[in-house]
């Protein structure tokens, strides 16, 4: 019992540290142009959620089960919410592998306004994710992620 204690504590404890080690940086005017500039040449997947929103889970789930395959997958995660949300958002991250993925969080107060720098046809609804090329020409999907989708993207991109 004891033995079972301490291997609970260790576990716990471990997620706290790997929840603790988290960044997440505050998204603001100016921080899509800044992700973009930061991958020249490079493709990769942005990613928008929310903590209050079911089936963002489920695409993290599927995207936490791809970094683990894919270590070298770029990957960045936005979440919609606010900073008064940061632990919650490091939580669930942690909970789905994805502690070490460069994440971001909307400043407060500037949601339409940092939604239209994203894309001007976008209204919020989530998730969302942006596939982008070399060229940084993007592909958009509402809705979670289709393993086949990201297959025909990474395809795409490695030729």
């Amino acid at each position: 019992m004891l033995l079972r204690g301490l291997f609970l504590w260790l576990l716990l404890s471990s997620s706290v540290v790997a929840t603790a080690s988290q960044t997440i940086n505050i998204f603001k005017p100016g921080s899509y142009s800044e992700i973009l500039q930061q991958r020249q040449q490079q493709p990769f997947i942005l990613v928008l959620w929310s903590i209050d929103c079911p089936p963002c889970y489920q695409e993290l789930a599927l995207l936490g089960e791809k970094i683990k395959k894919q270590p070298r997958l770029e990957l960045v995660l936005v979440s919609t919410d606010t900073t008064d949300d940061i632990e919650v958002i490091k939580k669930q991250l942690a909970k789905y592998g994805l502690n070490s993925i460069n994440a971001w969080v909307f400043a407060n107060q500037m949601a339409q306004q940092l939604r239209y720098e994203i894309d001007p046809g976008w209204y919020g609804e989530l998730p969302r994710s942006y596939l982008f090329d070399n060229q940084h020409n993007r592909q958009s999907a509402s809705g979670v992620l289709k393993p086949e989708m990201l297959q025909h993207w990474e395809s795409a991109v490695t030729k």
